[in-house]
């Protein structure tokens, strides 16, 4: 994307971006379904940065029916914004985590060639807010979504064997979590409900939409610009993000004003790259 500026940095704190796992439900109600699936995972986050040694880290999941891809836990806002980045630039070790090999993508200096050359656009970003290294590792559940426990450093530096090892628990422990909290959701949803069925439930619902950081949003302004311009869901997702990035907003924003008719995008889009 040719003559963009820098992403800006949203000024998010750690409760913004993170449920507290002990707050109850309003009296004469039942938790949330989301908080139910998600419990937990706030402290798995924080551990997974304080034993791995990285200053932050976060918790994405993907849903596989729907292929909505939300954040929903980070331990504070560079966290926040590094997946967010990640997500408007199409680009990034955590992204490739979600690959069907779901390899560790570890990146001990951002500032080497090997990460420049994969991903030019985040590596630069990620370097002019002070990041200097990036490690991603798989969650997996059968077929429950599937996602990334995602670590960051401001100092370049491979993680140690054992910290290696604990990033890798960390990541099936989310898993485990999320296994055990899935019967208690499915249960809110009524008997029959199955994986799917609740996937798609917590990537639809409004409420939950609020709740953590849903991406729901953007896939649904991507396609009010495929049906506004008359072009593929794919071109339009380019678009958008073509769009953010060379506003120096986030995709996420950008799709906000787009739902809410804030943004006109036979005129925003109109001579938008798609390529960067």
């Amino acid at each position: 994307m040719s003559g963009a500026r820098m992403v800006d940095l949203p000024h998010h704190s750690s409760d913004s971006t993170e449920h507290d796992d002990t707050v109850s439900s309003p009296s004469g109600t039942q938790p949330s379904a989301d908080r139910r699936l998600y419990s937990g995972l706030g402290d798995l986050s924080r551990t997974a940065a304080r034993l791995t040694g990285a200053d932050g880290a976060a918790i994405a999941l993907l849903t596989e029916s729907t292929g909505v891809r939300d954040l929903v836990r980070a331990t504070d806002a560079m966290s926040y914004h590094l997946d967010e980045l990640q997500f408007t630039l199409g680009e990034g070790p955590c992204l490739d985590v979600f690959s069907p090999a779901g390899s560790p993508q570890l990146v001990p200096d951002m500032g080497a060639e090997v990460a420049s050359r994969r991903w030019p656009v985040f590596t630069a970003e990620a370097r002019a807010v002070g990041v200097q290294a990036v490690f991603a590792f798989a969650i997996s559940s059968g077929t429950r979504p599937l996602g990334v426990l995602e670590l960051y450093r401001r100092t370049a530096g491979a993680l140690s064997e054992d910290e290696s090892r604990v990033a890798v628990v960390c990541a099936e422990t989310v898993a485990t979590t999320m296994a055990q909290n899935w019967d208690a959701v499915i249960a809110h949803l009524g008997p029959g409900s199955d994986a799917t069925q609740v996937a798609e439930w917590l990537a639809a619902d409004e409420s939950i939409a609020q709740g953590v950081n849903s991406r729901a949003q953007v896939y649904l302004a991507s396609g009010m610009v495929a049906v506004q311009l008359q072009i593929p869901t794919t071109e339009a997702m380019a678009r958008l993000r073509a769009h953010a990035y060379q506003t120096g907003r986030s995709i996420t924003a950008v799709a906000d004003d787009i739902v809410a008719r804030r943004l006109d995008t036979r005129g925003a889009f109109d001579g938008v790259e798609e390529d960067r």
